[in-house]
């Protein structure tokens, strides 16, 4: 006996922005897909930097690993001219997109549970923001106290000789701390 599972759609659609099947399937992958960039787009510098790293290597070691390496980027090289036309399909349907949430003045969000996708009035999703915030007590700080609390973390760490090894303790500390965004 069979069991059919049916899934429902991934993208939640806040709008009235009508979206094609194409754009849908898109949206439906989720925030997290990638489009594969045309290959001519990177190559020079995965070339350059597959020899800067070779270069590194013992002299002896440089000249079979160029071979092995040369073979490997014809092998990209090939490979890389298949589904080209899927590519460009998928960025000219991701354009699409943008143009009609540029035009329509709204946004895509990560919902906060599960992997959905939400697009949304991009005035709404402000003004849910700005509601969050002041419901909750934010509050902005008159000064950033990264700097503070980094010499006090310092200072906790110097005072902690019998637990943290005072040699270790520069690999505990980060170099120069900014606040999170």
């Amino acid at each position: 006996m069979f069991h059919f599972v049916y899934f429902h759609s991934t993208t939640i659609n806040l709008t009235e922005i009508k979206f094609t099947k194409e754009e849908r399937n898109l949206l439906d992958l989720g925030l997290q897909h990638s489009i594969k960039k045309p290959l001519k787009t990177y190559w020079t510098s995965l070339v350059m930097e597959t020899e800067r790293a070779i270069k590194l290597l013992d002299t002896k070691l440089q000249d079979p690993f160029r071979i092995l390496a040369a073979k490997k980027l014809q092998q990209i090289s090939n490979s890389g001219n298949q589904g080209g036309r899927n590519q460009r399909r998928l960025l000219y349907i991701l354009k699409s997109i943008n143009n009609k949430l540029a035009t329509g003045k709204a946004m895509i969000a990560r919902a906060d549970k599960g992997r959905t996708t939400i697009v949304m009035y991009t005035n709404e999703y402000t003004s849910k923001v700005q509601s969050f915030l002041r419901e909750n007590n934010f509050h902005t700080l008159q000064k950033d106290p990264t700097k503070k609390d980094h010499r006090t973390l310092q200072s906790i760490l110097q005072q902690s000789n019998l637990v943290i090894d005072k040699r270790k303790i520069k690999f505990l500390m980060q170099k120069t701390p900014f606040h999170p965004h």
